[in-house]
């Protein structure tokens, strides 16, 4: 109990001491002298890589009794060791602020020592030492550098001295400072070398073969994980048939193929070093295959100077090339959807197979077989409308349009009926300059901007000549034939109301068909919105026309009738073009404009007005007379064949016939009574 009473007074008079003489001796401008004193200083040292570890021998001079605090100013360096001599129960080391205070209450002298180390200053060709370090009397510096030679500047050879240091291949620099207060010091050589350390790499390879008829196209995605050390360049192995077609990578300074009698292999350089991280490297290629090669090898890339290497190989096809596995070693078949995320992107096609190998070598072989293509169909009319506009002199002209599903077709062949004269030939509504083909058909341009699946409108305006509609008479119409099938056609006659029809027969329907074509499954059919509001346009303008005069309405243009039934169904409601329960004649504007109009213009043209090399005019057709309807299904290689009978007489025979069959009764009972009297 004694001892410790005698303990706790100690420390209380030493705390109340070392406040005491802090207060008194940290006054600046003072003229009290300081109780001690540090009489030399000596700082021996050794580079060793980027680090200097340092060693430093105080002598402090206690001057009279009583508690002082004596600071070892130490700073940029790390402390890791300090001692003082004697060793005393009232001598004790401290730790002050970032650095260690010497705290004694006995003058004398005393010895300290402190192990620190510091970081070497390397700044291009120099290197340096730089550190705080308390004020002495006299302070010198060892420092041995293993160098060969170093170079000082000639400020600092003044107090800086140079001596090789043979059994150590080194050199040692001495520098006195004096009463100094910091170590500043630089010389001139190369940096330290690092410590070299053995880079340790993985790697992951995913590698995607796309199989075509004579070709493979390879993608590998390599994936390099960096555990220790650096390194700029990377190496792969490759086949020997490979055809590297591009490298791609980040920071990649350069990229070559280097053969040697061993191997084959790619070499990547960097221009910064791989570190610790991650690395995506992307290698395209792609390798030939012969025409008869029923087998493949999947091409096995292997990284090199790596620890370990797995990956996934995966095959799809393109074409008519079927693929199954035939032989696979070292690796086994996983099922597609085990696939990482990361090649989601690169696997666009469909991959049909996926194997996973951990480790060379392995080997996967596919067997081949290739189909032969089968014909398909290059070309359709998925839809018809024909419209024909008769004159009572025999003349007709006739607007027939289709819409066009073509693939890769260049032109569509169209044959015009027997002495049929071509007036006008669109595509989309432009103007297209027709070609001569085979027996004088058409060749009609289907050159495009848009999709291969975009329709097309393929319009033609034909004129023909007939007999004059007078008596009873037959007359047979024909459509185009086309080198394409055509799935539905309608076919509108406009004749003259005094030409009436009483009987029809070839090869169509009576009456208009709904255009309209079945839904595929799960699946709602689109139609060209574009083309659909300009027919809808063209339909409003139309029918606004057609509600003037009866005049009017006479020689209008059949827009509605020859182009909306491009999109539209014509179901026959129009009562302004049917009027089948009219039986007045036409006006005398009207019977003029369809006896005289077709005539003069044909002749017309026949002498001067039909030239080659030029673009077809886009002809309106007019509208006038009773509308006769007609539809075909499925029509391939043969003409639409239309054929009826008519009646056109100067005298309305109709009303003489009726009152015939009312007298014949009557005369059949008049006749005996007369014979009776006579």
């Amino acid at each position: 109990m004694r001892g410790v009473l005698k303990g706790v007074g100690v420390f209380a008079v030493a705390y109340l001491g070392w406040s005491s003489v802090a207060t008194a001796t940290v006054i600046p401008g003072s003229n009290e002298r300081t109780p001690w004193i540090i009489e030399s200083a000596e700082y021996t040292g050794k580079v060793t890589g980027p680090i200097v570890r340092m060693e430093a021998h105080y002598t402090i001079r206690v001057l009279h009794d009583g508690w002082v605090e004596i600071p070892l100013n130490l700073t940029g360096g790390t402390v890791t060791a300090v001692k003082a001599e004697p060793k005393s129960h009232e001598t004790h080391l401290v730790p002050l602020a970032d650095t260690y205070a010497l705290v004694t209450r006995r003058k004398g002298s005393y010895r300290v020592q402190v192990e620190f180390s510091t970081l070497l200053i390397q700044e291009g060709q120099r290197e340096g030492l730089q550190l705080g370090i308390p004020k002495s009397t006299f302070s010198t510096v060892s420092l041995t550098i293993p160098r060969a030679e170093v170079e000082l500047s000639p400020n600092e050879q003044l107090y800086v001295e140079s001596h090789s240091d043979g059994s150590r291949s080194g050199v040692v620099l001495t520098a006195r400072l004096g009463a100094a207060e910091r170590i500043a010091f630089r010389w001139g050589t190369k940096p330290a070398a690092p410590v070299q350390i053995d880079p340790v790499l993985y790697g992951q390879v995913h590698t995607l073969v796309t199989m075509e008829e004579r070709l493979a196209r390879i993608t590998s995605i390599i994936e390099y994980r960096m555990a220790q050390g650096e390194t700029k360049l990377l190496g792969i192995q490759v086949p020997e048939i490979f055809n590297i077609l591009n490298v791609r990578g980040g920071d990649i300074e350069e990229w070559q193929v280097l053969q040697t009698s061993a191997s084959r292999e790619l070499k990547v350089t960097l221009r910064s070093p791989l570190r610790e991280g991650t690395y995506r490297l992307v290698v395209e290629a792609e390798q030939p295959i012969e025409e008869k090669l029923a087998a493949y090898t999947v091409p096995a890339l292997r990284l090199s100077d790596v620890k370990q290497e797995r990956g996934f190989l995966m095959v799809a096809r393109e074409g008519n090339i079927e693929i199954s596995p035939q032989t696979i070693e070292g690796a086994y078949r996983v099922d597609v959807k085990e696939l990482p995320s990361l090649l989601d992107v690169a696997s666009r096609p469909q991959v049909m197979l996926a194997f996973k190998y951990h480790q060379h070598p392995y080997q996967v072989v596919l067997s081949l077989n290739r189909h032969q293509d089968h014909p398909v169909l290059a070309a359709i009319a998925e839809q018809g409308e024909l419209v024909t506009v008769l004159s009572r002199p025999g003349e007709m002209i006739t607007r027939a349009i289709y819409v066009i599903k073509a693939n890769k077709k260049q032109f569509l062949e169209a044959a015009l009926p027997e002495k049929a004269t071509l007036w006008s030939c669109l595509v989309n509504g432009e103007s297209i300059k027709p070609v001569a083909g085979k027996n004088q058909a058409l060749l009609i341009p289907l050159d495009r901007g848009g999709p291969i699946t975009e329709n097309l409108i393929v319009e033609l305006v034909y004129f023909e000549r007939r007999k004059a509609f007078e008596g009873i008479g037959e007359l047979a119409l024909a459509g185009p034939v086309l080198d394409v099938p055509v799935t539905i056609a309608n076919w509108y006659v406009l004749a003259p109301h005094e030409v009436p029809f009483v009987k029809f027969h070839g090869n169509l329907e009576q009456g208009s068909a709904a255009v309209s074509f079945l839904q595929e499954p799960f699946q709602t059919m689109s139609r060209s919105v574009g083309a659909v509001a300009l027919m809808r346009q063209e339909l409003a303008e139309d029918r606004k026309m057609a509600k003037g005069s009866r005049q009017a309405r006479g020689i209008i243009a059949n827009q509605y009738v020859a182009r909306a039934s491009a999109f539209e169904s014509f179901d026959g409601s129009d009562n302004e073009l049917d009027e089948p329960n009219s039986s007045k004649p036409s006006k005398p504007e009207e019977a003029s404009y369809a006896s005289g109009s077709f005539k003069d213009v044909s002749d017309a043209i026949a002498s001067r007005l039909q030239e080659q090399g030029i673009l077809p005019l886009k002809i309106r057709l007019p509208r006038t007379g009773r509308v006769y309807r007609f539809h075909r299904l499925l029509t391939s290689g043969e003409a639409m064949v239309l054929g009826g009978t008519f009646i056109h007489t100067p005298m309305p025979w109709f009303p003489l016939a009726g009152v015939g069959l009312l007298i014949l009764p009557f005369g059949a009972l008049t006749v005996p009574r007369l014979r009776r009297r006579t």
